[in-house]
């Protein structure tokens, strides 16, 4: 589609305009000229793809969804206004444009209003990327959203089961012993979930005991992390359908013969009676069981 609109030199010097304020960081002004262009040449995709992206980078999804939509009308062959467009749809639930945005894009979804429900694999997201970041496995259920399965630190501000808006695109690669792990970054928690975080300390030196819990909470329903920090824990795959992801500033050194661990669970009366069937198995202990969120 042939882009086309009145008086274009005298308008695109006004664009180059808007790029300027963006470089020094006037959003304001950049906002104003832009809609003011929007309104000069409506056909013209430019200023509405940069709205698009400017109250994307605020997560104002709204705005996000209004100009992309006018973005792609003018100019359906760019990729980037469909990808915001999609963003933004998912988060607002508008599922029939969702599912036209994402086919644009490479998939094949039915036409359908209703909720993008999938089983797209696992993948590594980093939580708070900005400020606190932690990387954890998460389940992907759509394109952009993503339920965690790790336990994420209670610094956080996330939980087990969390649902996440992350971003199309991995945003790097983390260290995973001696692998390169793509991940992707959190845009911002979509659902609180109601699991809660235990922790307690076990009392071994075996790798294999902690194997047993994880295999407990596993058959009992719970959801179960190492939070252990000596690089030797990375080497061996505790949970049989999770990837242990550790970030290692994120908690303190212990002694060798201490494994500190999470268990996930909506009622604390779930938790003592496993940790207490994991000292039966092991003939070792637990001790400092605590809710930590």
């Amino acid at each position: 589609m042939k882009e086309h609109f009145e008086n274009s030199a005298e308008i695109e010097k006004l664009y180059r305009e808007v790029m300027k304020y963006d470089r020094e960081g006037d959003v304001y002004n950049a906002v104003k000229l832009c809609k003011r262009i929007a309104k000069m040449a409506p056909d013209w995709s430019a200023p509405y793809a940069y709205l698009g992206r400017l109250y994307k980078s605020r997560k104002e999804w709204k705005p996000v969804y209004h100009y992309s939509l006018k973005a792609v009308k003018n100019n359906p062959f760019n990729e980037e206004n469909w990808s915001h467009l999609a963003l933004a749809a998912t988060v607002l639930e508008e599922w029939e444009m969702a599912r036209q945005a994402w086919n644009q894009l490479g998939y094949h979804f039915k036409k359908a209003d209703r909720e993008l429900r999938l089983e797209m694999g696992r993948l590594a997201v980093c939580l708070n990327p900005g400020s606190n970041p932690e990387i954890v496995e998460a389940t992907r259920i759509d394109p952009v959203r993503v339920i965690i399965e790790s336990i994420p630190q209670p610094s956080s501000g996330h939980r087990y089961k969390d649902t996440l808006l992350i971003d199309l695109q991995p945003a790097g690669t983390h260290a995973i012993g001696k692998h390169q792990v793509s991940y992707f970054n959190e845009l911002e928690q979509l659902k609180r979930s109601p699991w809660k975080t235990f922790a307690a300390y076990l009392h071994t030196d075996s790798i294999d005991d902690v194997a047993i819990l994880a295999a407990l909470c596993e058959d009992n329903k719970l959801g179960f992390d190492n939070w252990s920090h000596a690089l030797r824990y990375l080497q061996p795959k505790l949970h049989p359908k999770m990837t242990e992801y550790f970030d290692l500033t994120m908690v303190g050194k212990h002694k060798r013969n201490l494994y500190l661990v999470a268990i996930a669970a909506k009622d604390f009366k779930k938790v003592k009676p496993v940790l207490k069937e994991w000292e039966i198995i092991t003939l070792k202990k637990f001790s400092q069981l605590e809710e930590l969120c």
